[in-house]
């Protein structure tokens, strides 16, 4: 059984998913303007990734479809003779044309600046080599309980169902820890952050600080 695998999006959006909002996300994961995100979503296949691990494959995949895309890892034959191995004088197959096209994957965080950065919670980056660690960097950010949204929470516990107050709360917290983190990082002259973890205190009554921490480094 093969474990290396191609990265195929479907071209469509989950069922029960707002097609608005999955473009818009898919648009951000693969760092493609607009109008190439209405191109990804015509309904062809397309190839984000060749021959990759399952490691790698299953994150794309489990990306994708949290963002609504529909994904499918397509095993690739075992002994197949692999790109790299196609002499270099050799003139390119013409493509089919039901053949998916390829599209190429960036695992950037961009901030609200427009500053982009590497940010992962593995040891490595796939596909790249790590040239020199700078050390941990950090960000937090310290946030009150809103009264509207502890007036929400209270009717919740009584009828059950997800605080959607706390929940953008709590994602407005990461976003913001996370880009104070890259700003630290960039200021040192790193280019990616790995082992990035999050962490929450309480700080204060009704105040809790949450803290992304991890160790900037240099690839190429």
């Amino acid at each position: 059984m093969s474990d290396r695998f191609n990265v195929i999006f479907k071209g469509e959006v989950l069922s029960g998913v707002d097609p608005l909002a999955a473009r818009k996300t898919v648009a951000q994961l693969l760092k493609v303007d607009t109008a190439k995100a209405e191109e990804l979503f015509g309904g062809q296949p397309t190839v984000l990734r060749r021959d990759v691990d399952r490691t790698t494959a299953e994150k794309i995949q489990r990306a994708l479809q949290n963002a609504g895309a529909d994904c499918e890892l397509v095993p690739l034959e075992d002994g197949a003779a692999p790109a790299a191995d196609t002499p270099a004088d050799s003139p390119p197959a013409p493509p089919r044309a039901d053949a998916p096209q390829e599209a190429v994957v960036h695992h950037y965080f961009e901030t609200e600046e427009g500053h982009q950065m590497i940010v992962t919670n593995i040891e490595t980056i796939p596909g790249k080599t790590i040239v020199e660690h700078f050390g941990l960097v950090s960000g937090s950010t310290i946030r009150a309980k809103h009264i509207g949204r502890d007036i929400m929470a209270s009717l919740k516990n009584l009828v059950g169902g997800e605080l959607k107050g706390y929940t953008q709360l709590m994602a407005e917290s990461r976003r913001q820890a996370t880009e104070r983190m890259i700003a630290q990082a960039r200021q040192i002259g790193a280019n990616a952050i790995i082992n990035v973890r999050y962490s929450t205190s309480s700080v204060a009554q009704g105040a809790a600080e949450l803290y992304a921490y991890g160790t900037a480094v240099k690839f190429v």
